[in-house]
């Protein structure tokens, strides 16, 4: 029992740990095969113009973030210059709800946080209505429940259901 115990209790340090990192809550495996179905998508039909990211940390104000996925323009890294906290902001920012978020608290990041950083725009992936919602600071505002996704900022268009392939109710 004690031994369960100091267990349940290094789990709840290491979320703790997480969450306090990187300013959001621990992912689940829907959120991990969202963002890797995204991002794969993106690759598959952007390489040649972007370069896709997961989990950079941004050296946002008023605090560090990192978002789920990053799309940067098409760029070499140089592995000896590249810092902890990027200063370089992406193109896009992708977010992925977590059951512990709202939406509310995604979309308030976005103009708190990404879009006075200067990213171009935001997605917001929502796990429970198999949605994605984008928003551009010129307060043009897109959600997206089937068909295509297509963000003017980027000229990026994608499938809503292959983000949420392999996903049943």
């Amino acid at each position: 029992m004690i031994e369960e115990t100091a267990i349940a209790e290094e789990i709840r340090r290491e979320e703790s740990d997480y969450e306090t990192e990187r300013n959001k809550p621990m992912p689940n495996r829907i959120h991990g095969r969202i963002q890797q179905n995204i991002g794969f998508q993106l690759k598959l039909h952007y390489e040649d113009k972007f370069s896709i990211e997961s989990e950079v940390t941004l050296n946002t104000q008023p605090k560090p973030s990192t978002p789920d996925i990053c799309i940067y323009p098409k760029s070499r890294l140089r592995l000896i210059e590249i810092q902890a906290k990027s200063s370089e902001m992406p193109l896009t920012t992708i977010e992925i709800q977590s059951p512990s978020q709202s939406p509310e608290s995604l979309i308030a990041k976005t103009w708190e946080t990404y879009f006075p950083a200067g990213v171009r725009s935001a997605w917001i992936v929502i796990p429970a209505m198999k949605a994605v919602r984008i928003i551009l600071p010129d307060e043009q505002n897109f959600l997206y429940i089937s068909g295509e996704i297509y963000d003017p900022a980027t000229d990026i268009r994608i499938s809503l259901e292959k983000v949420f392939e392999d996903m049943d109710w």
